[in-house]
């Protein structure tokens, strides 16, 4: 059985433009032309949504490359480090105060942070947000969503655009009983590849999973977006929503992942999966989920693609921290992802060698 496990190296391979810098330079060009003195911006996501601007503004500093995910994390470290949050004494103290927020320029940073809570009666509401305290983690996590929900609308216009015109590579993975494990929130592989992703014809059931959601749920937008787990940080635990593991539970992403992972696990059938991971960074805030699967048999085999080599020595420090050095010396191999031997990504000029 092989596991196809993809990250977001594997669409912008075929020329999608999907990385949230990606976006954020969408709502840059948007922002620096359609904003005008005299018109009426409300209800317009690009002047309106706090996480946008703050992005936005990593991006003007200088960081033309931002972490979103661990940006979240250091947002809500340092708003939870506020006295605010620190106990619940504190809070029933404060929780009637107001937070505001000027609807011309916001900054997350809150590097001064304090400066932001007033009492009511001092803010112009026309011109700011003003939410109580005790809504206040509430505010920010649904100002996420909104994000969320409009880098859907980019992720779907970015893929039908692209996708017909894209060049095609090789993908070269047995077709017989192949699972995916998609860490993208796009349906790129399952639109260029003619893969059957979910039977039971080799005696395993075998499944499509996208683990963090996917564009043009019918049940509605169940994109994960979120930070790692900070279980043994000083967090409060009302902030426990921005966690990507808590997102995927309450959007039910997780399901169709613990269904694979059993199947991996206790399936009576006796195999060794092949994993192919390519195109995924291999990051903190996805190693619980990545920690699992590959590990789920006693015997398996992984093959980490790289594209180049920096790539590679990133990819071999994370997989090292995912499973530990014992597992990677008996499990990994790491292979050019476009090595016309042993690669997996074969670009379409290129002679394809046959499969082993």
């Amino acid at each position: 059985m092989d596991i196809l496990i993809l990250g977001n190296g594997f669409d912008l391979a075929h020329g999608l433009n999907t990385k949230y810098v990606d976006f954020l330079n969408y709502c840059q060009e948007k922002y620096s032309t359609t904003k005008n003195v005299g018109v009426d911006n409300s209800n317009n996501f690009l002047f309106e949504n706090i996480w946008v601007k703050h992005f936005l503004n990593k991006t003007l500093e200088g960081d033309k490359w931002i972490d979103l995910e661990n940006e979240i994390y250091n947002v809500i470290e340092k708003i939870s480090r506020l006295p605010y949050f620190k106990n619940n004494d504190t809070y029933e103290k404060y929780k009637e105060i107001a937070f505001f927020i000027s609807k011309d320029y916001w900054d997350l940073n809150l590097d001064d942070a304090q400066r932001y809570f007033r009492e009511p009666s001092t803010i112009n509401r026309r011109n700011c947000y003003c939410i109580w305290l005790k809504e206040f983690i509430t505010f920010l996590y649904l100002q996420l969503r909104d994000f969320v929900n409009e880098f859907e609308k980019y992720l779907i216009k970015e893929g039908n655009k692209t996708i017909n015109t894209t060049p095609k590579y090789n993908l070269r993975i047995s077709k017989g009983c192949v699972s995916l494990l998609n860490f993208n929130y796009t349906d790129t592989c399952e639109k260029l590849y003619n893969i059957n992703f979910n039977h039971n014809n080799c005696g395993i059931k075998t499944k499509a999973v996208y683990v963090h959601g996917k564009v043009n749920n019918e049940n509605g937008c169940n994109l994960v977006l979120g930070t790692h787990s900070f279980d043994n940080e000083k967090i409060p635990v009302e902030f426990n929503i921005f966690k990507k593991h808590h997102q995927r539970h309450r959007y039910r992403t997780i399901e169709p992942y613990q269904e694979l992972l059993n199947e991996l696990k206790y399936s009576k059938k006796i195999y060794t999966p092949v994993f192919h991971i390519i195109g995924h960074s291999l990051d903190k805030t996805d190693h619980n989920i990545l920690r699992h699967i590959l590990l789920a048999r006693e015997k398996s085999v992984i093959n980490i693609y790289y594209h180049d080599e920096e790539a590679l020595a990133r990819m071999q420090n994370n997989i090292d921290l995912i499973i530990g050095e014992e597992e990677v010396m008996s499990k990994v191999r790491f292979i050019a992802q476009e090595a016309p031997d042993r690669g997996i990504l074969i670009p379409q000029e290129e002679p394809v060698l046959a499969e082993n």
